[in-house]
C-alpha cells in the first residue's frame, strides 16, 4: 500500500513538472524577455527648505541612461514618464557630496540591468538674504540746457536673496537709465540689477521688488555770460544839441541764469536815461534791464551821457585837388584831379559849409621827378572833421619844364 502511494506521488509530481515546463515553453516563446534602454531626467527630492541646489543646476537637469529588462509586453509599455530616476538629498548639509546615488525604479514589471551614471556630484549652499539700498546710474549726457537734479526710488531698498556664496558677491543693487532725451521731470518704473564689486550683474540671485520707481527731477542748466552794457536814451536834447556819446561804465556784466534763456544774449540793456533838456555832458546810475531768472555781476551800472552841438554829415563831391610845394621848373600832373569828400560836424556849421570852402591839397615838397602816390589833405573849418575822402591816394607826376 505504502509503496502504490510513494509511485502515484512520484508520477503526481513528474507530472506537474512537464506541466510547467510546458507551460514556462509557451509563455516565454510567446512573451519573450528583451531589453531597452532609455535616457530619463534625475530628480532632485526632499531638499532642506533652507538649502538650494547649487550643482547639477536646477535649470538644466541631469539625466540617466538606464537599461531595463523584462517581458516583451512590459518593455513595449516602457517611456521616460514610467521610470523614476531621484536623487534622494535628505540630511545632506550645505558643501560638496561627490558620490551621490542615483535610485531607479518603475511600476512595470522590469528590473534594471545598468544605469549610467549611477551617482551624482551635488554641491548644495544654504539660503541667505540681505537688504541692499537701490543705486540710480544716469547713462548718456543730457541734452544741452538741461541739468539733472537728484534721482530718488521708491522703495529705496531691495531684499537679494539666493545661495550664501552669490549673495555674498552682491555689492550693488542697481538701476540703470538714460537721460539722452530727457527735458522733463522722469517717473518710471526700472528693473534692479544685482551686481558685483566691478559692476557685473551676479546671476543665480533673485531681487525683491524686481522693479521700482525711479523719479528724476530736471531744471534748466544755470550758465553765466559776460556781454556787453548797452545804454537807453529816452527823449531828446534842446534844440541844436545832440548826445554825442554815451558809454557805461562797467562796459561789460557777467550774466548768470538758465542756459535756454542766456544762449542767445549779447548786450544787457540799461534802464531808460532821459535826455531832455540836457544842456551839458551829465552821469547817471541805473540798473539793468533783466529777464526774470537772470541775475547781474553788477546791481548798477554809471551811464556817462555827452551832449553837444547837433552833428551833421555830408558829401562834396567832384572837389578839385591843388598840387602845393612843387619846386620852381616843375610841371605837376594830378590823377584824378577830383575826388569826393564826407565831412561831419555842428549842425550849424556844416549847413554854412560849400565845396568852395573845403580845400583839397597834394604835396610835392622833397618829391624829384617821377610819378609818386600821395594822401590828399583836407583842409576844413574848426570843428568839422573827415570821414571819407575817395580815392584815398592820388598819382602826381613831377617832370622838369
Amino acid at each position: 500500500m505504502k509503496r502504490f502511494w510513494d509511485e502515484r506521488t512520484l508520477y503526481l509530481l513528474l507530472s506537474g513538472g512537464i506541466a510547467l515546463v510546458m507551460w514556462l515553453y509557451v509563455a516565454t516563446a510567446q512573451n519573450p524577455v528583451v531589453a531597452r534602454s532609455l535616457k530619463v531626467d534625475i530628480e532632485l527630492r526632499n531638499l532642506e527648505p533652507n538649502e538650494v541646489v547649487v550643482r547639477p543646476s536646477p535649470k538644466s537637469p541631469p539625466q540617466i541612461t538606464v537599461r531595463l529588462q523584462g517581458p516583451r509586453s512590459q518593455i513595449a509599455l516602457l517611456t521616460p514618464k514610467l521610470v523614476d530616476a531621484y536623487v534622494d538629498l535628505s540630511g545632506l548639509e550645505p558643501g560638496e557630496h561627490t558620490e551621490v546615488p542615483v535610485i531607479v525604479s518603475s511600476a512595470l514589471d522590469v528590473r534594471v540591468v545598468d544605469q549610467k551614471p549611477s551617482a551624482l556630484l551635488v554641491v548644495l549652499d544654504s539660503l541667505t538674504s540681505k537688504r541692499m539700498p537701490v543705486e540710480v546710474s544716469l547713462l548718456d549726457a543730457p541734452p544741452e540746457g538741461v541739468a539733472l537734479g537728484g534721482a530718488r526710488t521708491l522703495p529705496a531698498s531691495v531684499a537679494v536673496s539666493g545661495p550664501s556664496r552669490q549673495v555674498a558677491q552682491v555689492r550693488h543693487a542697481i538701476v540703470y537709465f538714460d537721460t539722452a532725451s530727457v527735458r522733463q521731470q522722469v517717473v518710471a518704473s526700472v528693473q534692479v540689477v544685482p551686481a558685483d564689486a566691478a559692476g557685473q550683474v551676479v546671476t543665480g540671485v533673485s531681487v525683491s521688488p524686481t522693479a521700482v520707481a525711479m523719479t528724476l527731477s530736471v531744471r534748466q542748466a544755470v550758465i553765466s555770460k559776460v556781454v556787453s552794457v548797452v545804454p537807453t536814451l529816452v527823449g531828446t536834447p534842446p534844440q541844436s544839441l545832440a548826445v554825442s556819446a554815451a558809454t557805461a561804465e562797467p562796459a561789460t556784466v557777467t550774466l548768470t541764469g538758465p542756459s535756454a534763456l542766456l544762449q542767445k544774449a549779447e548786450t544787457a540793456a540799461t534802464m531808460p536815461v532821459d535826455v531832455t533838456g540836457a544842456r551839458a555832458d551829465f552821469t547817471r546810475r541805473v540798473a539793468l534791464q533783466l529777464p526774470p531768472g537772470i541775475s547781474s555781476s553788477a546791481g548798477q551800472v554809471a551811464v556817462n551821457v555827452r551832449v553837444g552841438r547837433e552833428m551833421l554829415s555830408t558829401v562834396f563831391r567832384n572837389v578839385p585837388v591843388h598840387a602845393v610845394d612843387v619846386p620852381a621848373g616843375t610841371a605837376t600832373r594830378i590823377v584824378p584831379d577830383r575826388v569826393v569828400v564826407q565831412v561831419e560836424g555842428p549842425q550849424d556849421l556844416v549847413r554854412r559849409l560849400t565845396a568852395q570852402i573845403v580845400t583839397i591839397e597834394v604835396s610835392a615838397a622833397g618829391l624829384g621827378p617821377g610819378q609818386h602816390s600821395v594822401s590828399p589833405r583836407v583842409i576844413l573849418p574848426q570843428g568839422i572833421r573827415v570821414l571819407i575822402i575817395q580815392p584815398a591816394q592820388i598819382l602826381m607826376t613831377l617832370s622838369p619844364t
